[in-house]
Parts: structure tokens; sequence; C-alpha cells
């Protein structure tokens, strides 16, 4: 493993040489010190801090050199594992993630973006129809319309038919059929 760690180290070390970075620039950019800086290209990481700041002081040598961050962080996190004798939960990653939620004005614009995009899909498809069927534009149109928005409304949840219809999908099954399948898994458990 420490042979591993080394050949980590020399690759970012010859990639850093190859680009004429000394580490005193990376140390002045990034504010890491460069005896740290220069350990982790010995793969000697005893003395770096522990938890969050690692990481974070990796990616920023990385992206300082140039080097896409995401796969030497895997190779890193493999290589340098923490062992802080924490609970292994704690090793997980955690992710925050922010939620916007929509102003009235936002939602308006979504709404009538929608609106304008479903007349143009009638008007489209009503104007084609002309040449197929024969019949003049205003007609076909209407008649694109009628088809159209009966189909789409029962393909999404506008409508009190398709939430009875997706109520009934949801309802539970009958006690006899219910305790049959309870009987099967019994079964293929034992």
């Amino acid at each position: 493993m420490n042979d591993a760690r080394q050949v980590f180290g020399l690759t970012l070390r010859t990639h850093r040489e190859q680009l004429g970075i000394t580490l005193s620039e990376i140390a002045d950019d990034t504010k890491i010190s460069a005896a740290l800086l220069s350990a982790l290209e010995r793969g000697d990481l005893s003395r770096w801090p522990k938890g969050i700041f690692r990481r974070s002081f990796v990616r920023e040598y990385l992206v300082a050199v140039g080097l896409s961050p995401e796969p030497y962080l895997r190779d890193f996190a493999r290589l340098f594992p923490e062992d802080s004798g924490a609970a292994p939960d704690s090793q997980a990653e955690l992710r925050l993630t922010l939620v916007v939620k929509d102003t009235a004005a936002s939602v308006a614009l979504k709404r009538a973006a929608v609106v304008v995009a479903e007349l143009a899909a009638v008007a489209l498809v009503g104007t084609a129809s002309t040449w197929v069927v024969g019949v003049d534009a205003l007609s076909a149109i209407g008649f694109s319309a009628l088809i159209y928005y009966p189909v789409v409304n029962l393909c999404v949840d506008r409508t009190p038919g398709f939430r009875a219809l997706r109520a009934l999908a949801n309802a539970p099954l009958p006690a006899a059929e219910a305790d049959s399948g309870r009987y099967e898994e019994i079964e293929a458990v034992s």
C-alpha cells in the first residue's frame, strides 16, 4: 500500500513539474503550506489534518495543477483512508441539496410556456392533417383539439376520472386474495 501511495504522490509531482509550477506557487494560491503539499507528493499524509480538510486540500492542489479532481479523489480516498476510529456510518458521503421554491411569476411563466407549446402542437397537427384529410385548416385544427385535450387529460393527473382510476389501481386486495399471497410468501420462506 505504501508503494501505491508513493506512486500516487510521484504522479502528482511529475505532472506539476511538467507544467513548471512550483510548490510555493501552489501554496501561495491555495493557502496550503508547502510542507503539506510536499508530503502529499511523497505519499506521506501523517501530518495532514483529518476529516473534510484532507479532501479539500487535495482538491485544491489538483485544480491548481490543472487535473480533473474526481478520479484522483477516488484514488486518494482508497489509498489514504481515514483511521479516525469513527463509526462506519460516519464515513458515508454527505450531500446537501438545496430546494429552490418557485415564485408566483416563475409558475405563471411555466404555465404560459406549456399553453403556448400545446397550442402550437394542436395547430401543427391540425395544419398537417389538412393535407391528409383534405378539409379546411380551421376545421382540422378544431378536430385536432377535440382529440388532443381529452387524451392528454386522461394521461395526466388533471381530471377526477384519472384520480378515480389511480385510486382503483392502488386499492388493497380483497381479503381472500391477500391471504393467499401471504400463504405463498410463508411457504417460500420455509
